[in-house]
């Protein structure tokens, strides 16, 4: 129940905002905070409306064991199914520890939402669920999606499958790895600067970040409104086009959907021609860069590139000047808007659609209890972005913002001359895993592999990485990026190159079969 304000109360919130008050003005303001919050407290007693809740078997689970999740991407193993058969009948798919699944402990990969278990389901788990999957895990991230380095989650670092000397990428790194071991088909993400596309791409997975809106956020906790994307991460094609065929269109909750236009993934993946003839492909002259994309990696897509030709596809050399500098808008628009999401604690404010009720309240208790434990990502982020906001009042988002616009229309110049871009999907291969590192390097290494992935995330356009190249045996990513909501003809395409060649590394195998079964064993190390 909302309590009254005292005089200490309004000394003190007048002094947060800025204001001094005589003792006569806070005796008046104690007069008006009471009429104030006297009309807001028959919201108490009034019912919230109700999220319908899809029909389910839900097995809370149990964490896995370090056998069954040698590569640490797991968080916990569950069983949730409900009672349709549909086009995943049969699928078993994990979600990244942001998505929000109906009576499932979800963590975000931090210590900050211990012992929070969502009412409701996000509405990519409620469509996956509509459509006859079965979800049986939710996988490791980095906490609250804060690095691309993989080695920034509270339950521990995550591991590449194809070198477990070295970090899966993040933030999605989970949902990368996950699509290793046997018993899970599919695997979602959210991508806000690259942590779809760049896990698959250190990992040897397919992983689509969507056009902007095309599958609905309601229920996965973002870092800002403007950014969020999530999107499958997948082994083959034909999975990759189930998933997002299953989670796809538009949703009355979400405001991010606007003018969304849908297509049959599935019929497109299945019908691809055999060959590439009649598309064009423009090389990104920036997306190569050899001052920001390491050489081995620019070598290796180059490779993927004439494989592309040999089936057929025409290649011609394109430059967007813009790509090259999208680095300082990617970051005005992520350390200013986290802030804001932060403190708007997960919902934030000035949006119409579906609010979580329980969501802020297990943010906010976990920011004031572990203020002083946070990792350090997110400290830089809160010190940052709090010195923009106060000492240059949100003047360098509102003007990132109101670049992207001329970004946007970069690419889409680009794209009325080529089918698809083409680009290395990271700068650099997967790192190295180092458990000890100094604060400031372990900081910026998480960032230093999105160069290439933030740009598409600021123009909503959809995104592909494909393990379609390798060097010296590490997955090299070639990143096709295609028109707002051409994510069937760039399924198609993809689907025509796999026929061909298949994916790399040649040598990557699926690593374990965990045991699915709920039981006891020795687990990873749980959230401190």
């Amino acid at each position: 129940m909302l309590r009254p304000m005292n005089k200490r109360d309004i000394e003190h919130y007048a002094a947060q905002a800025g204001l001094r008050l005589d003792d006569d003005e806070l005796a008046e303001f104690a007069i008006v905070a009471e009429f104030m919050l006297s009309q807001l407290r028959p919201l108490d007693t009034q019912p919230a409306p109700s999220v319908p809740r899809v029909e389910a078997v839900r097995d809370v689970g149990r964490r896995a064991t370090r056998s069954e999740d040698p590569r640490n991407a797991i968080v916990r193993w569950c069983k949730v199914k409900g009672f349709k058969d549909g086009i995943l009948s049969g699928k078993r798919v994990g979600l990244k520890d942001n998505f929000a699944i109906s009576g499932i402990p979800m963590t975000c990969g931090s210590q900050l939402f211990q012992g929070y278990i969502p009412e409701s389901d996000s509405v990519v788990a409620e469509r996956l669920l509509q459509a006859g999957a079965e979800i049986v895990a939710t996988l490791n991230m980095d906490d609250l999606a804060f690095s691309g380095g993989a080695d920034l989650s509270a339950y521990g670092p995550i591991l590449n499958p194809i070198d477990p000397t070295r970090t899966s990428g993040g933030s999605s790194g989970g949902a990368a790895v996950a699509l290793y071991y046997e018993g899970i088909d599919i695997t979602f993400g959210a991508d806000q600067g690259g942590s779809i596309r760049e896990p698959a791409s250190w990992c040897g997975v397919l992983g689509l970040k969507p056009t902007f809106g095309l599958v609905p956020y309601t229920g996965i906790l973002g870092l800002d409104a403007s950014l969020d994307h999530a999107g499958p991460l997948a082994r083959t094609t034909e999975n990759l086009a189930l998933g997002l065929q299953a989670v796809a269109g538009k949703h009355e909750s979400d405001p991010r959907q606007v003018n969304v236009v849908t297509a049959d993934y599935v019929a497109a993946v299945r019908d691809a021609p055999t060959d590439l003839k009649g598309i064009t492909i423009g090389l990104v002259k920036e997306g190569f860069d050899p001052a920001n994309v390491e050489t081995e990696s620019i070598e290796a897509t180059l490779e993927a590139v004439e494989r592309m030709r040999r089936l057929g596809a025409r290649t011609v050399d394109v430059s967007i000047p813009e790509h090259a500098t999208a680095g300082g808008i990617s970051f005005a628009t992520f350390l200013e808007g986290e802030i804001a999401s932060l403190f708007g604690f997960g919902n934030g404010y000035h949006w119409q659609g579906r609010y979580d009720l329980t969501l802020p309240i297990a943010l906010g208790q976990g920011l004031r209890t572990f203020s002083d434990d946070l990792l350090p990502q997110l400290k830089a982020v809160l010190i940052v972005g709090s010195y923009l906001h106060d000492h240059y009042f949100s003047y360098y988002y509102a003007k990132a913002q109101n670049l992207r616009p001329s970004l946007r229309a970069a690419y889409d110049a680009a794209l009325k001359h080529v089918d698809f871009l083409v680009m290395p999907t990271t700068q650099v291969r997967a790192h190295k895993y180092e458990a000890e590192m100094s604060i400031s390097r372990r900081i910026v290494t998480g960032w230093d592999m999105l160069g290439n992935t933030s740009p598409t995330c600021l123009t909503g356009h959809p995104a592909l990485s494909m393990p379609a190249a390798e060097a010296e045996g590490l997955p090299v990513g070639t990143m096709l990026i295609g028109p707002m909501f051409s994510e069937a003809r760039m399924l198609a395409f993809a689907r025509t190159y796999e026929g061909a060649f298949d994916w790399c590394p040649s040598a990557a195998q699926r690593i374990s079969r965990p045991r699915r079964e709920v039981e006891s064993g020795e687990s990873h190390r749980q959230c401190p």
